[in-house]
C-alpha cells in the first residue's frame, strides 16, 4: 500500500494510468469540459459521474460531445446535478483531488490530488462512484444537451 500527495503532472499520471488500465475505471468528476475525452481515456465498461445539468452545460463546464464519444466507445455515463467530487478509481489506484476533467484543469490551474493504492481506501472510493450511478445519460439525451451548451466564459473576464 502507497500513497503520494502530488502537486504537478496530475493530468499527465491520471492519463498514462487509463492508458494502461485493462480494467473497467469508476470515475465522479464534477465537471467534464471539452477534450476531456483525450484526458481521460476511459476503457469500454468503464462508468463515469459528471455534472451534465443543464446549468453545467449552458455554461460550459460540461460538454456533451466529449462525453457523447465515450458513450459511443462503450462507457456508461451519468449525471448527478451539483456534483463537486473528483474521484478517479483506475485499477487498484484512486486518485482523488480538486482536478475537474477539463484541459484548464491540466494546464492552467494549480492542482492537487492524493493517489492511493490503500484496498480499503480504494474499494470505498469505488462504491462512491457506483452509489451515484443513478441517472444513465443516453445518446439521445446527450444530443439534445449539446444543442444547450456555450463555451465557459474565462473567470475575470467581462463580468466573469
Amino acid at each position: 500500500m502507497s500513497s503520494e500527495f502530488l502537486t504537478a503532472e496530475i493530468w499527465s499520471q491520471i492519463t498514462k494510468a487509463v492508458k494502461g488500465s485493462r480494467q473497467r475505471c469508476a470515475v465522479a468528476v464534477a465537471y467534464f469540459g471539452k477534450g476531456a475525452d483525450r484526458l481521460l481515456p476511459l476503457p469500454k465498461g468503464s462508468r463515469l459521474v459528471v455534472d451534465a445539468s443543464e446549468r453545467a452545460v449552458a455554461s460550459g463546464q460540461t460538454y456533451p460531445g466529449a462525453l457523447l464519444r465515450l458513450v459511443k466507445s462503450g462507457v456508461t455515463v451519468y449525471t448527478v446535478p451539483n456534483l463537486h467530487a473528483k474521484v478517479f478509481v483506475i485499477g487498484g489506484t484512486a486518485f482523488v483531488g480538486s482536478n475537474n476533467a477539463s484541459g484548464r484543469s491540466a494546464s492552467h490551474l494549480i492542482e492537487a490530488a492524493t493517489r492511493t493504492t490503500d484496498s480499503a481506501a480504494v474499494l470505498a472510493a469505488r462504491q462512491f462512484v457506483s452509489d451515484l450511478c443513478l441517472h444513465e445519460l443516453t445518446p439521445k439525451v446527450l444530443r439534445q444537451l449539446a444543442r444547450l451548451y456555450r463555451p465557459p466564459l474565462i473567470p475575470g473576464g467581462n463580468g466573469g
